[in-house]
């Protein structure tokens, strides 16, 4: 692996909520590598959507370690408005319902490279949080400023029960 890329490996740790309970066979296994990052507005992207690649990852064409991306959601809500004359517009609004989530959501999304393009791309499957997550180290936070020190694992298919990668 080249030396710069290096230092897009991710540390993977448990969630302590999760430590107390989890089978032994669960435990974190070895970094992940961080191969570039996503900004979304409203709903997670969908899988195939292009991450913008970190330097020195580009031109990689295998890893011998799980390829993530960095994903930034700024989560709202749609609201369309009707006018007494009939016209509507289309608000975007943090918190309509109490309970829904609010804020900026990081992730750590499973990442493949696209046949047709050659860019690294979200995979494709379902993915939700398991019971780890990732510490960012410092050449990833310093290109993408506002990232914070830990990240959750979004590295977990619910449909199949399988973790990334399968």
């Amino acid at each position: 692996m080249r030396a710069e890329v290096v230092r897009y490996l991710t540390a993977v740790g448990l969630d302590p909520a999760y430590q107390g309970y989890l089978p032994e066979h669960e435990r974190p296994r070895g970094p992940i590598l961080i191969v570039g990052h996503h900004a979304a507005f409203a709903r997670n992207p969908r899988p195939g959507t292009a991450l913008a690649g970190f330097p020195g990852t580009t031109e990689l064409t295998e890893t011998r370690y799980p390829a993530m991306g960095l994903v930034r959601v700024e989560q709202a809500i749609e609201r369309r408005v009707v006018a007494p004359d009939g016209t509507s517009s289309v608000r975007w609004e943090e918190a309509v319902f109490p309970g829904l989530p609010t804020g900026i959501l990081w992730q750590l999304l499973p990442a493949e490279r696209d046949p047709a393009t050659g860019r690294w791309v979200i995979a494709a499957g379902t993915w939700a949080a398991g019971a780890r997550r990732g510490l960012l180290p410092a050449a990833v936070r310093a290109l993408v400023p506002g990232a914070p020190e830990v990240v959750a694992l979004y590295d977990h298919n619910p449909h199949t029960g399988r973790g990334w990668p399968s």
